[in-house]
């Protein structure tokens, strides 16, 4: 129904690859297929196991709906009995156990699965084939592809008189349009395992009708006549598999893989067992190595290719460089940097300027002063004559009095400067306003050292 795309992320020296399931152009408008498509990715999405090819993400672009899966390299089970035909020998037993035992695990993730409301979901996979197995080269067995799962509940509903699944692989009540439950899957495991073990078919599904009329009536096959070196307990569970009813058969995958696992360590401890990793690296080691080299290929054609323009009026924050971030705040601090000099600067002037107030009366204007830098403001001043530093401070009656009406000795004159002192303040504060009121203070202030501000 699809084809699957090689992709690769690149961030910096992070690089991952990924693999991207598509519809083919001509099934991207049929809305079963698009349903099943859909279904696919909100089953397997839900499941996370290690046995089991997750979909990490699903969208739509141009070319149509895309699922974003995991990676795996490695090859598929149907193509490692492919390989043992070529070879005119047989896939170890040890091997073709642990591939099982993985597989029924994953099985039983899947069967197991509950949705977000903690329902169960019964699940059946019904397309369990030799090219829905992977075996990565790491020597792990995952299940992929479901594609055309059913479940209950806001699935793609199966249509009347349609089979879904490859009919080789199909159990009886798949055939006979009956509704499949987990045990479906382990008849199709049944045959999975014994096309792996015996590296022949056991249902061709070139056969049509004939191969479905063998998988309703011909009784289940016997391993013993096809391998020497097949457990009686193997055999045994075979037997029980591919039983023609669902109530012979084993109850769920957790008690095939149990039973596997059992007799995979009697296996292994007879004898000297090879492990799936190495049996793998062995036998396709020139297809690892090719598809290596394209990856890398791939890789580097991707690093040679020049980076997208991007304006800088659409540039996102991210896509600035480093440098020029860096750069950027450098200004900004600068900048910030001088307008607190000059704002401190301009402070520390305006607090040691003397007021601009008008002359008392009867009192001299004074000279104009020259403005001066901040810089210079800080030095201090001159030393005053010793006599100006000895006088007593004023008291604050007397403030802003002219001198000669401080020093007068008649009680009656002192009164009547008062009085006059205090008229010229209210004529100032009448003519200045509010602003006016503390000059006199300020003006007192004059004779503060300047380096007394700190």
């Amino acid at each position: 129904m699809g084809k699957v795309d090689l992709a690769v992320r690149r961030e910096g020296t992070f690089l991952r690859l990924y693999a991207v399931k598509r519809l083919h152009p001509h099934l991207r408008e049929d809305a079963d297929v698009r349903a099943m498509f859909l279904d696919e990715a909100r089953i397997a999405g839900l499941i996370r196991h290690p046995n089991v090819v997750s979909v990490l993400d699903v969208g739509e672009d141009e070319e149509g709906p895309f699922l974003v899966m995991d990676y795996v390299e490695g090859v598929s089970v149907g193509v490692v009995v492919q390989r043992a035909l070529e070879s005119r020998s047989l896939v170890p037993l040890e091997v073709c156990l642990r591939i099982g035992i993985h597989a029924a695990e994953g099985l039983h993730a899947a069967h197991d699965l509950v949705g977000s409301d903690g329902a169960p979901l019964s699940l059946v996979h019904r397309d369990v084939s030799p090219h829905n197995i992977l075996v990565g080269f790491d020597g792990v067995a995952r299940v992929t592809d479901f594609g055309i799962a059913k479940a209950l509940g806001q699935m793609a509903k199966t249509s009347t008189g349609i089979l879904k699944g490859k009919l080789g692989y199909m159990a009886p009540e798949q055939l006979q349009f009956r509704s499949p439950d987990r045990r479906t899957d382990l008849f199709s495991l049944g045959i999975v395992l014994f096309e792996l073990l015996t590296a022949q078919r056991l249902y061709p599904g070139k056969l049509g009708e004939e191969s479905a009329r063998r998988i309703l009536e011909e009784p289940p096959p016997d391993l013993a006549d096809y391998r020497d070196d097949a457990p009686p307990e193997l055999v045994g569970l075979l037997f029980k598999m591919l039983a023609k009813t669902p109530a012979g058969r084993p109850t769920d995958a957790r008690s095939v893989a149990r039973a596997l696992e059992s007799i995979l360590a009697d296996v292994a401890a007879a004898g000297d067992a090879i492990e799936t990793s190495e049996y793998l690296a062995r036998e396709f080691a020139e297809e690892r190595g090719k598809l290596i080299d394209e990856v890398a290929s791939a890789v580097h054609a991707i690093d040679s290719m020049p980076p997208p323009s991007v304006t800088p009026a659409a540039a996102a924050p991210g896509d600035v460089a480093p440098a020029r971030r860096r750069a950027s705040s450098s200004l900004v601090a600068i900048a910030m940097l001088a307008v607190v000099v000059l704002a401190g600067g301009a402070a520390i002037w305006w607090l040691l300027s003397p007021p601009r107030s008008s002359p008392a009366t009867g009192a001299a204007a004074p000279a104009p002063r020259t403005r001066v830098s901040p810089l210079e403001i800080a030095r201090p001043p001159e030393p005053r004559a010793a006599s100006a530093e000895a006088a007593p401070p004023q008291p604050a009656a007397s403030r802003g009095v002219p001198e000669s009406a401080g020093n007068a000795g008649d009680p009656d004159e002192a009164t009547d400067s008062h009085r006059a002192a205090r008229r010229r303040r209210a004529q100032r504060g009448a003519r200045h306003g509010p602003r006016a009121a503390g000059t006199a203070d300020e003006r007192s202030n004059e004779n503060m050292r300047l380096w007394d501000w700190q």
